[in-house]
């Protein structure tokens, strides 16, 4: 599936705001655990998987017999008869058992259908698990990316306020001009905007994860901070083939296409067993009385009965034919959407590998360019304080250093993102930050 598709996924969990404190800082695993518990597609997969279950059991019925008992009580009236009872009373009763010999192996076919079906609703389920593990995921991550932005933002206004207040005092001091002074404020307003503009940004994360997890929107709700080592965003990616080796292994949605292809085998052989007889054995015992009847009649007419019966279908209007050619189409359709899911995650894995890997060497990029932006900033308010630097010189410094910060957090995250995503698809478990 793709990265899109899964991100943009839509899940429906049931309320229970309370499960964990309100004051506590939920973490990412507490967030996973909490959608898995509460998702109402789990829970659907959950009943489904249990149905087939009770499926697979009713399926291996069928090598059990049928037993069954009747008893009727019957009155008959006869007003207009001459010369014999006008009114008759009657009962029976009968206890009979029928069991199937041989269908043409259907029956051992149906039970390994049903199995195969409990099989492909298990995996089902878990590929609605690893769906809901990678929405948790990035929406998380987009939390932290936002939190890290405010505190960024608010850094940079703290400075701007320092900046502003010394200015004031040197234009009070008639040191500086009124043109300079209106430079620093100019900046210092776009600055505070951009921490509000930051920090709604953050509350709108934060309200997705929500959503997300279906919590009371009135509960406060936060999630705790982490800090991303270097090692950690330049990780080694590993290679690309041997990932998608180990994603053709571990991914869920592609066992389930294979266990549709064997399904599809057997729906084969179920068809063709429609061309093989049927044999049935069929016994029972019974009795019965009516009301003119003299002695014992329980007894009397006590009686039993076995038989064996063979049934073939010679003509059955292209019955048979037209099913084992709609297995085959079957078939030759699940080895093709097999084939469609192997390459839809090749192309995940690609698009994901690239993308942590670009992300990785802007990382690396960004992160020397803020230091070199940083470096000259402070240089450049420097020279400022001293007046052989002008406001305006100062401050595109200081916007130079915010972009070169903000392009570092951008690529940090989306390299963690990808990297995690990688992994998940490797089978391996979500572990980010410390």
């Amino acid at each position: 599936m793709c990265v899109k598709r899964i991100i943009a996924f839509v899940f429906a969990l049931s309320a229970s705001a309370l499960l964990y404190g309100q004051d506590e800082e939920w973490t990412l695993g507490q967030c996973v655990d909490y959608a898995m518990r509460q998702n109402i597609s789990v829970q659907r997969g959950k009943i489904s998987l249990e149905q087939s279950r009770i499926s697979t059991e009713q399926a291996k019925g069928q090598w059990q017999p049928g037993v069954s008992f009747s008893a009727g009580q019957n009155f008959s009236n006869s007003p207009f008869v001459e010369g014999g009872y006008k009114n008759t009373y009657s009962g029976n009763y009968n206890i009979g058992a029928s069991w199937t010999v041989f269908n043409g192996f259907r029956r051992k076919y149906s039970i390994e259908q049903a199995e195969l079906q409990e099989m492909i609703q298990e995996t089902s389920l878990k590929s609605t698990e690893e769906d809901i593990k990678i929405a948790v995921l990035t929406c998380y991550l987009q939390v932290l990316y936002a939190k890290e932005n405010v505190a960024m933002k608010k850094n940079s206004l703290e400075t701007s306020n320092e900046q502003l207040s010394r200015y004031k005092q040197l234009y009070e001091a008639g040191s500086v001009s009124m043109s300079d002074l209106s430079q620093i404020e100019s900046q210092h307003v776009s600055e505070l905007y951009q921490v509000t503009v930051a920090e709604n940004q953050l509350e709108d994360n934060l309200l997705q994860l929500k959503q997300l997890l279906r919590l009371d929107l009135n509960q406060p709700f936060d999630v705790r901070s982490m800090n991303f080592t270097q090692e950690e965003v330049l990780s080694d990616l590993g290679n690309k083939d041997s990932i998608y080796v180990a994603a053709l292994s571990s991914r869920p949605e592609i066992a389930n296409a294979l266990l549709n292809e064997q399904m599809a085998d057997l729906q084969i052989k179920s068809a063709k067993s429609g061309y093989y007889p049927s044999v049935n054995l069929n016994a029972s015992v019974g009795t019965g009385h009516n009301s003119h009847g003299t002695g014992d009649q329980i007894k009397e007419n006590f009686g039993e009965s076995v038989g064996l019966s063979l049934n073939y279908a010679i003509a059955d209007n292209r019955e048979r034919k037209s099913t084992l050619r709609k297995a085959k189409l079957n078939k030759t359709m699940s080895g093709l959407e097999t084939e469609n899911l192997k390459d839809d995650l090749k192309k995940t894995i690609e698009a994901a590998y690239l993308d942590a890997k670009a992300a990785q060497l802007n990382y690396i990029a960004s992160k020397s360019n803020e230091q070199a932006a940083e470096a000259t900033y402070e240089l450049t308010k420097e020279k400022f304080s001293l007046g052989m630097k002008s406001p305006f010189e100062m401050l595109s410094e200081k916007n130079s250093l915010l972009n070169a910060q903000q392009q570092t957090l951008q690529s940090k995250y989306t390299s963690i993102l990808n990297i995690q995503i990688l992994n998940i698809y490797q089978g391996l478990p979500v572990e980010i930050g410390q």
